[in-house]
């Protein structure tokens, strides 16, 4: 009895696939002479057969979701306090107005793996320590020591971090080590999200 119960659902099973190929075949086919109207009509059928089946389209990805930016430092600062922010204040791309000049925060507005990267200059005999930080928690660091050279010592870094909506990202000084950064745009800091 439990044999043939399973046969029938087998028959069954494959009937409904066989149906389900043929119906996409009449949907998609067409024909030569379709109206605009009849190809608009074609097309969300078969939209719909493949969504009622699970499939995703991962084709062009929309505008609103494009996450990026790139800023700059365009006035030296001297001396920064213990986890004083280091505000970017020229901003020369924000698709997706992420990143405020004002306050230097960056706030995801969407879940997402974002990549962001930092750049200070300083000049010889200072030093300028920074850290990137999730929600004040430090996530990476730089450290940009000039003490017992001359010239302006650069250094950069970089971080992947995995962020929900609304997380906040900024560079601040590591402790008291924000002796020097030079400014005229020789600093960066930029993000985009994957």
């Amino acid at each position: 009895m439990c044999s043939c119960v399973l046969k029938i659902t087998l028959l069954i099973s494959i009937f409904s696939v066989h149906l389900l190929l043929l119906s996409v075949l009449l949907i998609v086919g067409g024909t030569a002479n379709e109206t605009p109207q009849q190809v608009v009509s074609r097309y969300n059928n078969y939209k719909a057969i493949c969504n009622g089946l699970g499939y995703k389209n991962l084709g062009c990805k929309d505008k609103t979701d494009t996450v990026a930016f790139q800023s700059s430092i365009t006035n030296t600062r001297e001396n920064m306090k213990n986890q004083e922010t280091v505000i970017f204040d020229k901003v020369s791309l924000n698709e997706g107005k992420a990143y405020d000049k004002t306050t230097g925060i960056f706030i995801a507005p969407f879940e997402g793996i974002y990549s962001f990267t930092w750049t200070t200059l300083t000049i010889g005999g200072k030093y300028f320590f920074t850290e990137i930080v999730r929600n004040s928690q430090p996530i990476a660091y730089n450290h940009n020591d000039g003490r017992g050279r001359g010239g302006y010592p650069m250094s950069s870094s970089h971080a992947n971090i995995k962020m929900k909506k609304g997380d906040k990202v900024w560079i601040r000084t590591h402790r008291n080590y924000g002796q020097y950064v030079y400014g005229a745009n020789w600093c960066n800091f930029s993000g985009i999200k994957f």
